[in-house]
């Protein structure tokens, strides 16, 4: 009988502060989480999608200064004095409601992926399908209990236990032979705001290295590929800049592939042999410190096939976007990377004016916009089966880039040419420097 009463007061209590608005919520729960993937960043907005988040109540039973977390239905002790039941609301999230926000997406798969088949024609490879991005296989309890952690917490990014998925290979036993039998890497960048002649000149570069083989134990090199920059090779002039001089160059952009190829590679674990940033943070090379600069005759990006196999080269186009696929054999090796870990930010100068008699006395056009310096660091892991794992940091520093704005003036009020010998000397800052922004 003493029992029942004690029930009794326990949720007259309860009732009581149900009606009096007394029961307390969680604060300062994020609006929004960062998920971050091993290729990308995806914004978890609970604003607009409200469904993911539940209120889950906790129950505590409050007697004198003492707390003890209860559940309806259990059989509550006895007490001889006054006891209270606090109401606790706990924000978490609802795993079959984010199931259903993936399914939306284009990370994880709705179908069965269509085998993308390769071909050896004389001497390179020919594909038939393309496996775009490929999918992640999403640890979807371990993702709810990392986000209720982030929630609880009031964190906003949260790294995504996930492992990517790509559409399966066949093969013609000649290429699996040599050891291209499925997808070991993908490198995508994105070339959004590029010019006709900017696209042109990604499409003509991309088909130098579509269906490329490189041997096991073999050193790549970018410029060997390239090795010039033809119209024959269907290249076209783009404006770039070189020191305060406009002049129009074939090839503008080519940089575009030699980055999205190095992000294979980098992605691969594959050794890094020779590349070097652009000096100043491109905007088409974003996440910065992840871009690689190439000019012919002086920079080249390099990389090694230490995989036990030759790998083959696929590249393409979808949208905005350019990928880079690597066939191989996978030899068990995990690769983690993590960054960009920002420093030394520093603000862009003043626009420099560059006066010009090709456009229209009075007009102006921003050439170049301007560009904040700043240095990034990534953290490359490899582990290798039977081996101890490899740690590297890959650097890398722009310098902060003022915008170049052209003038239009009468030709007779531009400046007078120096003498030659006043010229500033052509180097290979500045010629680096020229090949960056063309690119």
């Amino acid at each position: 009988m003493k029992l029942l009463k004690f029930k009794t007061l326990v949720f007259g209590l309860l009732a009581a502060n149900l009606v009096a608005g007394e029961l307390k919520a969680e604060e300062d729960i994020p609006t929004k989480i960062t998920l971050i993937f091993e290729d990308r960043l995806l914004t978890l907005d609970f604003r607009t999608h409200p469904e993911i988040l539940q209120q889950t109540p906790s129950h505590f039973l409050v007697v004198g200064d003492n707390r003890f977390p209860v559940s309806f239905g259990e059989n509550l002790p006895p007490s001889d004095g006054l006891a209270r039941v606090e109401t606790e609301f706990k924000t978490t999230v609802d795993p079959e409601a984010l199931a259903a926000f993936f399914r939306t997406t284009s990370l994880v798969s709705q179908r069965e992926a269509e085998p993308v088949k390769l071909t050896l024609k004389g001497g390179s490879v020919a594909f038939s399908g393309k496996p775009t991005t490929g999918h992640y296989d999403i640890d979807e309890d371990k993702l709810a209990y990392l986000l209720n952690t982030a929630l609880a917490q009031g964190d906003e990014f949260v790294r995504v236990p996930a492992e990517r998925t790509f559409a399966p290979v066949a093969a013609s036993e000649e290429l699996k032979e040599r050891g291209i039998e499925s997808v070991i890497a993908i490198g995508r960048s994105d070339f959004t705001g590029s010019s006709d002649a900017r696209v042109q000149n990604i499409l003509a570069a991309i088909r130098k290295y579509n269906g490329l083989i490189v041997p096991k134990g073999r050193t790549f090199s970018f410029n060997a590929i390239l090795k010039e920059v033809t119209e024959a090779d269907g290249f076209v002039p783009e404006l770039v800049i070189k020191g305060n001089e406009t002049e129009k160059e074939l090839g503008g952009g080519v940089c575009q592939v030699s980055t999205t190829v190095f992000r294979a590679a980098f992605t691969a674990g594959l050794p890094m042999v020779d590349r070097r940033n652009h000096s100043y943070a491109v905007p088409y090379y974003k996440p910065h410190g992840l871009d690689a600069t190439i000019y012919l005759g002086g920079q080249d990006f390099r990389f090694s096939n230490d995989t036990p196999g030759d790998i083959a080269m696929q590249a393409f186009t979808s949208g905005d976007n350019l990928y880079f696929v690597f066939y191989g054999q996978d030899d068990g090796r995990k690769v983690a990377v993590e960054g960009p870990f920002i420093s030394d930010y520093r603000k862009a100068p003043e626009p420099e004016i560059i006066e010009t008699d090709q456009l229209a006395v009075g007009e102006m056009l921003e050439a170049s916009p301007a560009h904040d310096g700043f240095a990034t660091q990534w953290v490359r892991r490899v582990w290798k089966q039977g081996e101890a794992p490899q740690e590297e940091v890959l650097k890398s520093y722009y310098r902060p880039w003022a915008a170049k704005i052209w003038q239009g003036v009468e030709t007779a009020q531009l400046t007078p040419e120096l003498d030659e010998t006043a010229k500033e000397p052509v180097t290979e800052e500045t010629q680096e420097a020229a090949m960056v922004i063309e690119s």
